[in-house]
């Protein structure tokens, strides 16, 4: 009885450690289960990319569950300590066909994947990575980010990798096969452009805390109709419809040709020479994958030379950071601190549009106060001829008052002098009488 009590025991000892064991492999090595706690990036690294600014990306994106994607568990070693720190989990393999480390196959969207990173690839995706690629776009309706480079070689294998995805998944944009310089923009070289964000009001929430980020050797993007076969030109004034252009050059923006034929292919839209403002940064929405939303640079957020992520270069303090991970949360939808940005915007605009319905009201009263101000002005000017025939009919009676003042001074001095004669006419009246009256005492005293 003894004997089966500790073999109970250890039974229950030995189902202990394994369950412990599981947990704690759960936790640190295998990728998280399926309800994640977070938006969820994949990484393709399985395809020639470089790892470098990983650790950055990890680091910005603090909030992300990250998941690389590598050929084998020996490229783990290639990646600093820093970034095998911070990342989420590995995968192994192609996208059509990835296993974590304990083994398991998993999919994109089984993976719960809310954004798809393939930064400068230099190995070719095959058919089935591609339709893995659709079909995680058109069930999870997410986002792809798909970045390339110049024709400087060896980037018009990585321009051609690039749009070979784009069009398999209905996209209009495309990698020109030419290189893109700035010679007034730039860190020290023509090469390392300064680039601006520059975007429409839909999205002007990426513009937070991000105006300038670098673009190290980059390309150019145009517009492909995927009907005639047929290349376009991107202009700051002739945006195609349901293109969004987020990042351009500086007006002193130059197309150049780094591999000319026969080394290389010549521009489709562009032609070398070229100056002005050119896309590098641009996205769609495609409406035969859910309105799933392609994001295509002409630089690298990870990986390349240098890659977008930098945020001071030769002395230059830039925005890359910020600015990519405003492009991860928008994509992922996550939106994290820009749906406070959004919120503000739309206060914004709210105010705005109140302010041009007022100053269209009050345009609308402008007719009736200048119609008001025209009758006032006319009352004005009946009040001015009143007051001026006032002023003449005063003058008139001032000199009519005149008059009648003359008159009367001459009248009192006509009756001065009347009164004057009559006092005398009594006096000679007076002594005829006392006259008279003497001559009679005379008569009868003699």
């Amino acid at each position: 009885m003894s004997y089966l009590v500790k073999l109970h025991r250890l039974a229950i000892s030995i189902s202990m450690a394994l369950f412990i064991a599981l947990s704690i492999y759960s936790l640190y090595i295998a990728p998280a289960a399926r309800t994640a706690v977070s938006y969820v990036i994949v990484i393709d690294l399985a395809h020639g990319e470089s790892p470098k600014g990983l650790d950055i990306f990890a680091k910005t994106l603090y909030d992300a569950e990250i998941y690389l994607l590598l050929s084998s568990d020996k490229d783990i070693a290639r990646l600093d300590p820093v970034t095998r720190n911070l990342v989420s989990g590995y995968l192994f393999g192609t996208l059509d066909n990835m296993k974590t480390q304990d083994g398991r196959t998993v999919t994109l969207n089984s993976l719960l994947t809310d954004l798809l990173i393939i930064p400068q690839p230099t190995v070719d995706f095959t058919q089935q990575e591609i339709e893995a690629i659709k079909s995680y776009l058109g069930t999870r309706m997410k986002a792809i980010w798909l970045a390339g480079d110049s024709d400087y070689p060896p980037g018009e294998t990585t321009i051609a990798i690039v749009n070979k995805i784009l069009e398999a998944v209905g996209s209009n944009l495309a990698l020109d096969y030419v290189s893109v310089e700035d010679p007034v923009s730039n860190a020290k070289a023509p090469y390392r452009v300064i680039a601006s964000v520059r975007l429409s009001q839909n999205l002007s929430f990426l513009g937070f805390g991000a105006e300038r980020i670098l673009m190290h050797g980059p390309g150019v993007i145009a517009f492909r109709d995927l009907a005639t076969g047929s290349w376009g030109a991107i202009k700051p004034d002739s945006v195609p419809k349901g293109i969004e252009v987020i990042v351009w050059t500086s007006p002193e923006g130059k197309i150049v040709e780094n591999t000319a034929p026969p080394k290389g292919l010549l521009g489709q839209a562009y032609n070398a020479g070229d100056k002005g403002i050119f896309p590098m940064v641009a996205a769609q929405y495609l409406p035969n994958l859910n309105n799933s939303l392609v994001i295509l640079s002409s630089e690298t957020p990870l990986g390349g030379y240098q890659p977008m992520i930098t945020a001071e270069y030769y002395g230059i303090m830039l925005d890359g950071p910020r600015f990519v991970r405003n492009i991860v949360l928008w994509a992922t939808g996550y939106m994290g601190e820009l749906k406070y940005v959004v919120a503000m915007d739309k206060r914004i605009r709210d105010a705005e549009a109140n302010i041009s319905n007022l100053l269209s009201t009050v345009r609308g009263l402008m007719p009736r106060f200048e119609d008001l101000s025209s009758r006032v002005n006319q009352l004005g000017n009946q009040v001015s001829q009143a007051s001026s025939n006032i002023n003449d009919l005063s003058t008139r009676i001032s000199n009519f008052e005149k008059r009648i003042n003359d008159l009367s001074n001459t009248l009192s001095n006509i009756d001065a002098r009347a009164s004057g004669s009559q006092n005398i006419a009594y006096i000679a009246l007076g002594i005829a009488i006392v006259g008279i009256a003497a001559a009679i005492i005379s008569i009868v005293r003699r």
